[in-house]
């Protein structure tokens, strides 16, 4: 067994130059009932024990981290953590003053707008930020995945288009491909209260 990689070559617009980059091509997907049956195998509960306990976690976990908890889910670590991302530039503040002065109907309070402003840390509100949820790994995962780990180099290469942003494009006749990380995000909304996730 091995990670099946396709090697693509793309023109890449910002060094001006070709790259050759990797990607996971044929990965295989392991259903939810068979990791249950597979966690349980050699161990003194059953699978039904193994979903219940993976239930319970989907259910409450993200009960937790909207109350901003970074909980501990193995012996070795394997985290999960609120975060949050967003920012407003200088630039963005004067497009959003300027939006602000048009829709005023009241000349006085119009005139009163300044869209050239020095940008201010309250310019940022919790509106402009979202809340996601972070996964970390365990040093020991990563470890025995690279143990474990090799690679299978397919027969057929490709040559894809141009990017402008040093990534890979995607290119026909490709299969599923997963970007590997330290960390997975999952997106979610902002709201206007302080603890990500708290109208849950």
């Amino acid at each position: 067994m091995a990670l099946s990689v396709q090697f693509i070559k793309v023109f890449n617009r910002l060094i001006e130059q070709y790259i050759v980059s990797p990607r996971l091509v044929n990965q295989q997907v392991l259903e939810y009932n068979k990791l249950c049956d597979y966690l349980a195998d050699g161990s003194t509960v059953t699978a039904t024990d193994v979903s219940a306990v993976m239930k319970q976690m989907e259910k409450k976990l993200p009960f937790l981290l909207g109350l901003n908890v970074r909980a501990i889910c193995s012996p070795e670590g394997l985290t999960f953590r609120p975060a949050i991302s967003g920012s407003i530039t200088q630039a963005q503040l004067k497009k959003k003053l300027e939006a602000r002065k048009a829709a005023e109907t009241d000349p006085e309070k119009a005139a009163a707008i300044d869209v050239d402003r020095e940008l201010r840390v309250s310019d940022l509100t919790t509106n402009d930020i979202t809340a996601s949820i972070v996964i970390d790994l365990p040093k020991k995962w990563l470890d025995r995945f690279h143990a474990e780990a090799e690679f299978k180099r397919i027969a057929k290469d490709s040559e894809a288009g141009t990017v402008d942003d040093g990534g890979s494009t995607d290119n026909s006749g490709s299969t599923d491909d997963t970007d590997n990380t330290d960390n997975t995000q999952t997106g979610g909304g902002g709201n206007d209260d302080t603890t990500p996730g708290a109208g849950d």
